[in-house]
């Protein structure tokens, strides 16, 4: 049975009592909604949930407002997508990762392993709004998986890390046999690799390491990680990582109400929402460095993840990859759309872009221009593991 939480338009009177007779000309109405995410209260992909719903009411002058409940407070976490096809919540805020038990193509929609094909995330935001990638995964929302939900991207978490341990990897062996919480597409690369994988939404992941049912934890990077407590649980931190190098978190409204919006509510959404990825891509990276401040001061040690890690994960990829874009048409469909993009947009950055770490480099590392004042004036000491991770 459906249930309707909200979505339902009301007349803003502006000082006028409506009573059987049309509305003044200056009424506008008013979307009150009910969203939950997948993400428990703690997390910061609930932080960017919540940032995105102010947002909207402010940028809509309160005609939309967005209750943005955490995992669990209506539905489990991995049942959003349904909740909102069946009105039990007008919306949600997730990952389409979670959505691969439903089809396998959706870890494209929410950007796939290397990007994919080299894509970063501010090449993804370009497909997605200029290179027709929110036509082809809203068609395979609709048409493919049969929900009821208009889509859009709220913010590129990636590049995620390769997790936390509490013993020390020199080598791709070293992974091997270990329990290691890691979901969907993700899971399948390292198990093909010989970790054996555990599934668990975020808010669970640290009571299963201390509980001794996971030997290792991967969610997110540090300012994610940190606000879950991994540290209470696990001493080494690796990265980087490319099996969520660019992943996305994703908005889902259900069609019905977002088909009863007026269009200039719908161009306000989606604007402030095209916004609100690109604040988020300076957040992260500023609370990363924050995070790693704080979680090396309680002893934390991170740690370059070893190369051959990287390649055969990349290796693994490939594997799965090959395999669904020759036997699955819907990942079929996402991946040209994405390669037409890729082609152009990643070759161009590839052919006349600097090594920004190179130059960071020159600035940023033990004894460069910052921190030996040569040129500046700024007081600033480089982490005494910048060099763990100028690889070699």
């Amino acid at each position: 049975m459906k249930k309707v939480l909200a979505g339902t338009a009301a007349v803003a009177l502006a000082g006028f009592v409506v009573t059987g007779m049309g509305a003044p000309a200056s009424a506008q109405e008013e979307f009150n909604l009910t969203f939950q995410s997948t993400w428990s209260s703690s997390d910061p992909h609930q932080t960017n949930f919540v940032r995105w719903a102010e947002q909207i009411e402010k940028n809509t002058g309160g005609r939309v407002t967005i209750e943005t409940l955490p995992a669990g407070a209506v539905v489990p976490a991995f049942e959003v997508l349904d909740a909102v096809h069946e009105q039990i919540i007008d919306g949600g805020h997730a990952w389409s990762g979670y959505w691969v038990g439903k089809n396998r193509a959706a870890v494209m929609v929410s950007s796939g392993p290397a990007g994919p094909f080299g894509m970063d995330s501010f090449d993804y935001w370009g497909w997605i709004w200029e290179g027709g990638g929110l036509d082809v995964n809203n068609a395979f929302f609709n048409d493919v998986l049969n929900v009821d939900v208009f889509w859009m991207p709220v913010g590129s978490t990636g590049p995620q890390s390769l997790g936390w341990y509490n013993v020390e990897l020199e080598s791709a062996d070293d992974l091997r046999g270990l329990r290691l919480r890691i979901p969907g597409i993700p899971g399948e690369m390292y198990s093909d690799m010989g970790v054996s994988v555990v599934t668990l939404p975020g808010g669970e992941i640290v009571p299963a390491g201390e509980r001794g049912v996971i030997d290792a934890g991967e969610f997110v990077n540090p300012y994610h990680d940190e606000a879950l407590g991994f540290e209470d649980v696990w001493q080494y931190h690796y990265a980087p990582a490319y099996h969520e190098s660019v992943t996305v978190a994703e908005v889902l409204f259900n069609t019905e109400i977002w088909e009863s919006f007026p269009e200039d509510i719908k161009n306000i959404i989606i604007v402030t929402t095209q916004a609100h990825y690109l604040w988020w891509e300076n957040h992260k990276p500023y609370q990363n460095r924050l995070a790693m401040q704080r979680l090396s001061e309680k002893g934390v040690q991170f740690r370059r993840t070893p190369d051959d890690i990287l390649e055969e994960s990349m290796d693994a990829w490939h594997g799965i990859m090959a395999e669904e874009y020759a036997n699955n048409p819907a990942f079929k469909d996402i991946a040209d759309s994405q390669l037409e993009w890729a082609s152009h947009n990643v070759v161009a950055r590839r052919m006349l872009e600097p090594n920004w770490k190179a130059i960071a480099d020159r600035y940023w590392a033990p004894g460069g221009l910052v921190e030996s004042g040569e040129i500046v004036d700024f007081e600033y000491t480089a982490p005494s593991d910048y060099d763990t991770f100028i690889a070699d």
